[in-house]
Order: structure tokens, then sequence, then C-alpha cells
């Protein structure tokens, strides 16, 4: 280390605040906020862990009672390898302590995510903004709040940073860590197409992604019978007959509607679903719509990011935006918008920090006020978002309208800088 490093380090850094303390203080404070949000969940009267000690745990009450699994044997919500975190929160609590059970499995795949990010290489070049970006995540998760660790998001988060951070140095590895990922919940083939756009050595991301699917599905076609296809995909198509779920980028324009007056609307829980949906004029339009926009979008933006590669944009600006775009269109081109699709933008704003630091600085301080907007929307006051209160409306949409920004402002960065300036055409110089 240079004379001139030590004097900036110790201009910028107290003596009694090293590196060691710094990591220390992080890991304290994300176990203190799982501590925080576990108990939070256990008494406040929106019931922020209802789907893990109500819902998860009745399917697996149910799949024991009947001998019929969800996603194989009957469709399912969510992709089959969902059920496996739900199962091992119920063998390590059971049914008394299935939820401190759930969220002692969530702090533990965090701890090792944010082992990757802190601990693992600390003392090589840019360790420095990995402890930033993890400063950046566990705001985040205190900003969010009990969303952060109630569902069934929280597993795939640290699956997809650990992906992330792996995937220069083991693509094979990040491949296969987005693919499971993806078999727990959808969003994580966001991160999985933009690398296989940018990579050139994409063909170790789809091996790894391949060996993901072998683990997932070979146990079942060869030990489980009464398996068929139809269920293991009914991820996919059960989400057509879905309504407009009240907290989407729509949904949320209409409900500004209510608020200010309009007629004609309803916010209703759909009973079979588990949402609660808002119906009324141009509710069932906008929701047959929104799906195959989002693969409209989704499919323009793979091909656009393919043009600025090609054009010149580099892999350290292109990536995390792409996947910023991607995870964005997942969430806002959506007639559905539960809270917790806010926490996958956590992952991709810390590859960002990392890769691209100097512009997702600003998309960080976005991401911390759509994560505390998400909190006031649940669980503290949705009650007042589903009963169109004008000022819990408006937040709502201001909360949607914000990730509508980052998309948009995604886009623009992946565009080629030297296309965006102009060259200037020199004057001809006069004759003496």
């Amino acid at each position: 280390m240079s004379a001139l490093t030590q004097r900036r380090r110790s201009l910028t850094r107290p003596k009694w605040f090293s590196v060691k303390r710094e990591i220390l203080l992080i890991w304290l404070g994300f176990i203190g906020v799982h501590i925080l949000y576990g108990w939070v969940s256990a008494w406040h009267g929106s019931r922020p862990m209802n789907d893990v000690t109500q819902v998860y745990r009745g399917w697996l009450d149910s799949a024991a009672f009947t001998g019929s699994i969800p996603g194989i044997h009957e469709p399912f919500i969510y992709p089959v390898t969902a059920l496996v975190p739900m199962w091992l929160a119920d063998v390590f609590g059971g049914h008394d302590r299935y939820g401190t059970a759930w969220v002692i499995i969530v702090l533990a795949l965090n701890l090792v995510a944010l082992w990757w990010l802190t601990v693992r290489n600390r003392t090589a070049v840019g360790s420095g903004m990995r402890r930033w970006a993890a400063w950046f995540w566990l705001a985040f998760m205190l900003a969010v709040g009990p969303i952060g660790i109630g569902r069934i998001d929280a597993i795939t988060v640290p699956i997809v940073i650990i992906g992330l951070l792996a995937m220069r140095e083991y693509t094979l590895g990040a491949g296969f860590a987005f693919t499971l990922g993806a078999w727990i919940k959808v969003w994580p083939a966001a991160p999985f197409a933009a690398a296989f756009i940018v990579l050139r050595k994409r063909w170790r991301l789809v091996l790894g992604a391949v060996i993901a699917c072998a683990l997932v599905l070979l146990p079942i076609i060869l030990f489980i019978p009464g398996w068929s296809l139809e269920n293991l995909a009914s991820f996919v198509s059960g989400q057509t007959g879905r309504g407009l779920q009240v907290e989407s980028l729509g949904a949320s324009i209409l409900l500004m509607l209510q608020a200010l007056g309009a007629e004609g609307y309803h916010v209703a829980f759909d009973t079979e679903i588990l949402t609660t949906q808002i119906t009324g004029p141009g509710a069932q339009l906008i929701a047959e719509i929104l799906t195959p926009l989002m693969f409209i979008v989704m499919a323009g933006l793979l091909i656009y990011a393919a043009m600025v590669k090609w054009a010149g944009t580099r892999l350290a600006r292109l990536f995390p935006s792409l996947t910023l775009a991607l995870v964005a269109t997942f969430i806002v081109v959506n007639k559905v918008g539960s809270p917790q699709f806010f926490t996958w933008l956590a992952p991709v704003i810390i590859i960002g920090l990392l890769w691209d630091g100097r512009w997702f600085r600003w998309i960080a301080l976005v991401g911390i006020v759509v994560a505390g907007l998400t909190q006031i929307i649940y669980p503290w006051y949705y009650g007042w978002v589903t009963t169109a209160v004008p000022w819990a409306a408006f937040t709502l949409l201001v909360r949607n309208l914000l990730v509508l920004g980052l998309l948009i402002a995604s886009i623009w960065r992946m565009w080629p800088p030297g296309i965006a300036a102009p060259r200037k055409t020199p004057k001809p110089s006069s004759a003496s």
C-alpha cells in the first residue's frame, strides 16, 4: 500500500473504526433488523407474516393430509421448489414456532450472501465499495419493513445476490443460482436473461441452468408418482385468471381516480387467489393487456441491449442497467403488485453499486425511498390504501411511478455514451 493511499484512509476513516469493526456493525445490524421485524410481525394488526404462518403452513398441512403435493399433483401459484423452504421451516419449527423458524432460515441465507459481500475478499480491490453496498442493503431492509422477511421472495433475494456476485468468477454457479431462484419465484429469470445477453461465455450460464433444472425435476420424475407437466408449469398458467391487484401500477391509477371521487370502483379480497383486487371501469382491460405487454417490453429490452452492446456500451454499464430494467418491468408492467416484489430491487442495486457505482448511488437513494414507501403502504396503512384514502392512494401511486422512473432511467443508461453525444464539426480555419 502506497503512502498516499494510507494517508487518504487515515483522513476518511477514524483509527478506532477498523474494517473488521465496520463489518461487525453491518452483521449486527442485519441480525437486529430480522429480530425487529420478526417481533413486529408477531403483533401487528395487518399480520405481515400471515402468508408464512397461515398460507404456507396450510399448504403443507393439506399435502400431509391428502397426499396431494402442490405443483406436482395439483396446480400451484409458485414454482414447486418454493415448497422446500416452507418444509424446512416446518422441520425446524413445527406448528408452534413455524414463523420463528422461517425468520431464522431467511436470516441464515442473508448472512451467507452478506459474507460473500463483506468478508470474502475483504482485502481485495473494491472491498470498500462492497461494504458500502452492504450498508445500502441494510438500509433497504430497514426501510422495506416486515415484508422483507415475511414472504417466499425473501428466500430468493440472497440467492440472486450470490449469483450476481459470482457471475464473473463462477459463471456456471451464477447460472445455477439464478435458475434455482427462478424455481422458487420467477423473477430471478431477469438477471439470468441479462447475463445471457451480455456475457461471452453464456454456455456456462446455460450449463448451470441445466444442472439446476435437473436437480429440481429429476427427483420428482424418478421418485414421485402421479406428477404431471401441467402441474409443474401451473405457476405460469395460473396467473392468467388473476384480476388487477390493488397495489399494481395500473390499479394505483384507478385507485387514485376513486380517491378523487370517480365512481364505479370496488376493492375486495379474492379468497381463491389470496389477493386484494380492484374492479371497475377499465380494470379488466388493463388486467388483460398487462401480461402480454410485460413479455413484449422484456423482449424489446433484450433486443435493445443486444444492439447497444454491439454499439459499444461497456459491460459494467450495460449489465446492471439491463437487469434493473428487466426487474422493474416485472414490477410495473404487471397486474400483480404485491409489496414483496419491491424487495427484488435490492440485489440489482447492489450489483449496480459494485459495477457502476457513480450512477447507481442515485438509484440506491431512490431504491431506499421506494422501500420506505412500501413499508408505509404495507403493513402500516394498508387499510387506508385499500379504502382509497387520498393521501394513501397518492403514496401508492408515487411509489409505483418511482419504479417506472427507474425503468426509464435504466433504459437511458444503457445507451452508448459515444452515440448520445454528437460530435462537433470543427470550424474551418480562416486564411491568413
